[in-house]
């Protein structure tokens, strides 16, 4: 209990923080520079199969993924293998339409390291 109470008082582990901060960045930056196999690596197989099928269809089509900006970013829960974060963003589409979406993503850890699990996305 006291173990609890001070994780409680100290906040979040900011190593890990910076771990799942640096994997959502990477994650935007690999899309933006149409690099697939980068992209693969910062999601989970879970994702990718509800998502998109299977690897194969990002290597496919991630030239016609368009263009993100991300302007907002926090963790907001932070446990031993799973993080939710909350993310807004502006998604610019290959022929330059702009949507304001936002929502929370949840992260799994595994022996790999953080990876993405699921997305929520909201239009605003």
């Amino acid at each position: 209990m006291a173990f609890v109470c001070c994780l409680l008082i100290m906040g979040f582990d900011k190593s890990e923080e910076r771990e799942i901060t640096f994997l959502v960045r990477s994650m935007i930056t690999t899309l933006n520079e149409k690099n697939p196999e980068g992209y693969i690596q910062t999601l989970s197989d879970h994702f990718i199969k509800v998502t998109y099928g299977d690897k194969e269809f990002i290597r496919r089509n991630i030239q016609d993924f368009g263009h993100i900006d991300l302007l907002e970013f926090e963790v907001i829960l932070l446990k031993t293998y799973t993080s939710t974060v909350y993310y807004k963003l502006i998604h610019t589409s290959k022929n330059g339409v702009k949507t304001n979406f936002y929502g929370e993503m949840i992260l799994v850890k595994s022996k790999e390291g953080w990876q993405i699990y699921y997305v929520s996305e909201e239009v605003e």
